[in-house]
């Protein structure tokens, strides 16, 4: 949003900004005057002019809020889309699920910190700047050199404001650690939460006394500025005192209180800014990000890999990678857990993009991966979630393939499949992978949680009912899988 768009709400905070030190100054007039007993109609005009004040000081500020949050609000939506559209480029993360939750509540704070940049940063600071000019104005004629000492204070407060050094406590450790023991739930109810429950406890320890230490050298600091700014305030209101009268100092005293309260403001504001600059500063999350559709290039093989790099964290799980799939083959990639095998799934189903290198895929892809999700319905119902307009043949064909015919579909299977043993549950995620129809057909570990018997008739029914399509399996054990060409990846 351009700095124009900004400038209704700037011209409306600064009116109602000038309306209270109007309020404040007529008050202070009338007051003053009116302890001299002069004849109430002398009083009037100050009567008047208090009324009129304070009616354009509730009307104005009526204004600036209104204009304020509807940019605010406009603002804030066109931030969150933003960020939100970038992010989907980049999921899921390589960290993992729970970290894409960490990463959209950090987008949500950034987005809601850079909508406050209006608010917070631009209304205060501007007006305390204007207003500064306007009574440094008025104050010229009586103070001459003396009348400098305003935007003195105003630079001065500025300066500090930028000079302190304020964090935030940092929340990483804390975070980290829920997260991880998040991940480790049914781990933690095995062995006992105890343990966990004293670590989380130290790690919220630490953070609430650093928050606590920063909180109050934060407060230590605004009360020390805050002195120095009455202090120069007061010495202004010497200088005045010596050039008007009674009423005129009355007058210039609560102008000046008003002021302070505009100036208290600021130091907040420079925290504010800074704070905006680091998360635009930092937002190189999505900088440099490379579109995954400009990495894809034709080929007439069903898959094609060339030289492919791709790492978690700085460690390399591809290094300059190349793979050839024929159209229709039928293949088993093994490795040990961690080779990369899963990856290279991700890799093929574009949810991770490569570091560098080509993937290059002829035709459709459906897969199933070993940690899939079973959606809380039926059986029937997750075929339809995944498969618009599917008939219950295909559904009983699919799930015949795979070992699961006798199986009620619209009985429901508890949220994420729990009512399913694992076998099944693996074997329910194959035959919605297998419903699709695609050039080629992913599956992850198929046959994982079935005994010898079953695995072999499983592999055998997919070959047959995948004739003309490519089969891709990834397994850490294919020695009973003879009926299927083998790639080792270590």
């Amino acid at each position: 949003m351009k700095f124009k768009n900004f400038l209704p709400a700037i011209v409306a905070n600064i009116s109602a900004a000038l309306s209270e030190i109007l309020l404040m100054a007529s008050a202070a007039w009338l007051i003053a005057s009116a302890a001299l007993h002069p004849p109430l109609s002398s009083l009037s005009i100050g009567i008047t002019l208090v009324r009129t004040a304070g009616i354009s000081r509730a009307a104005l500020r009526y204004v600036d809020r209104f204009i304020s949050h509807k940019i605010i609000f406009k603002l804030l939506d066109d931030l969150r889309e933003e960020l939100f559209l970038r992010a989907a480029k980049i999921f899921p993360l390589k960290s993992g699920r729970s970290h894409e939750g960490e990463l959209l509540h950090t987008l949500t704070i950034s987005a809601d910190l850079l909508k406050d940049f209006l608010p917070r940063v631009v209304l205060p600071i501007s007006t305390a700047a204007l207003v500064t000019i306007f009574l440094t104005y008025f104050l010229f004629e009586p103070l001459k050199f003396f009348a400098l000492t305003l935007p003195a204070i105003f630079f001065m407060t500025i300066i500090f404001s930028a000079l302190m050094k304020t964090a935030q406590a940092d929340d990483s450790n804390y975070r980290e650690k829920i997260l991880d023991f998040s991940d480790g739930r049914d781990e933690l109810k095995i062995f006992g939460t105890t343990p966990a429950v004293k670590i989380l406890n130290q790690a919220a320890q630490n953070f609430g006394e650093e928050n606590f230490k920063l909180t109050a050298r934060q407060i230590n600091f605004d009360t020390a500025l805050r002195v120095m700014t009455v202090a120069g305030f007061f010495f202004i209101l010497l200088k005045v005192a010596a050039v008007v009268d009674t009423i005129g100092l009355t007058v210039w005293s609560l102008i000046f209180l008003a002021m302070l309260e505009i100036f208290a403001q600021i130091p907040p504001a420079v925290r504010t800014m800074r704070n905006a600059k680091c998360v635009m500063r930092n937002d190189k999350i999505f900088t440099n990000l490379v579109p995954y559709s400009l990495l894809l290039v034709p080929t007439k093989k069903a898959v094609e890999i060339k030289n492919l790099c791709f790492g978690y964290g700085g460690e390399k799980i591809f290094d300059n990678f190349s793979l050839t799939i024929e159209r229709g083959e039928k293949l088993a990639i093994v490795g040990e857990s961690g080779a990369g095998k899963t990856t290279l799934l991700y890799l093929l189903m574009k949810l991770f993009p490569p570091d560098s290198g080509t993937i290059a895929i002829s035709g459709t892809i459906a897969a199933s991966t070993f940690t899939n999700v079973i959606f809380s319905a039926s059986i029937r119902e997750n075929f339809h979630i995944l498969h618009e307009n599917i008939s219950d043949e295909k559904i009983l064909s699919a799930l015949k393939i795979c070992g699961l015919e006798d199986f009620d579909i619209d009985a429901p299977i508890g949220e994420d499949g729990e009512k399913l043993s694992g076998g099944e549950r693996n074997r329910l995620q194959v035959a919605l992978a297998l419903a699709k129809d695609t050039d080629i057909l992913i599956l992850d570990e198929p046959t994982a949680g079935l005994d010898k018997n079953r695995a072999d008739k499983l592999i055998e029914n997919l070959i047959a009912a995948t004739k003309n399509r490519t089969l891709i399996i990834i397994t850490h054990d294919s020695n009973y899988f003879s009926e299927l060409g083998r790639l080792e990846i270590t």
